[in-house]
């Protein structure tokens, strides 16, 4: 929990297209290729979603996101609005799909427009319109055991979280990834072979 990346999909991993509805009649084998291939009970997930995951997240846009995981340590935290229908247990496999299962650990609190609205009427809060950093920053307020974070999103993001947000166009690419590894920092073993290369 010391590294968290604060995940959007729309626009993040998930670009602006919709192949899945191309796919609707393959749902059902699709279904059973996974749940064998995973030993995960796939058969009453909506088909939607599934399709999409299979579908229509980009490859590249996954790779980066697994490079900025692997290369810092960091573990994921769902802040996407796809927390609002789907539990932890479903994300995740969704995302053992492409071998990230692990490192979703958890989804920022959902805060209807009321709760909104009363977290609004604080002082720290009162500027903050969008919804979403204000369900980062309490979940930050909660795990004070966080010591380095990225939210990663396709709104902007960076008007409240500054230099911790980093803003896709459509879709994550090398230079977004580029930027959430210097955020989050390498791990510490990258750092340790740097420094016996320099005691050589």
């Amino acid at each position: 929990m010391e590294k968290i990346l604060f995940l959007d999909i729309d626009g993040v991993i998930q670009p602006y297209t919709q192949k899945r509805f191309e796919h609707l009649e393959e749902v059902d084998d699709l279904k059973k290729q996974l749940s064998v291939k995973y030993g995960v009970d796939y058969s009453g997930y909506d088909k939607y979603d599934l399709l999409a995951v299979y579908y229509d997240w980009d490859r590249e846009s996954v790779t980066e996101l697994k490079r900025i995981l692997d290369t810092t340590g960091a573990k994921i935290v769902i802040s996407s609005d796809w927390r609002m229908y789907s539990p932890i247990s479903c994300l995740r496999d969704y995302f053992r799909i492409y071998d990230l299962a692990d490192y979703v650990i958890d989804y920022t609190p959902r805060f209807v427009y009321e709760e909104a609205e009363e977290f609004r009427k604080r002082k720290e809060y009162e500027d903050i319109h969008e919804t979403r950093v204000i369900e980062i920053l309490e979940y930050l307020k909660a795990h004070p055991e966080i010591k380095r974070w990225v939210a990663v999103d396709d709104m902007h993001l960076d008007d409240y979280l500054k230099n911790n947000a980093v803003v896709t166009r459509y879709r994550l690419v090398k230079a977004d990834a580029d930027k959430c590894i210097k955020i989050l920092g390498r791990r510490r073993r990258f750092r340790l072979i740097l420094n016996f290369c320099d005691y050589l």
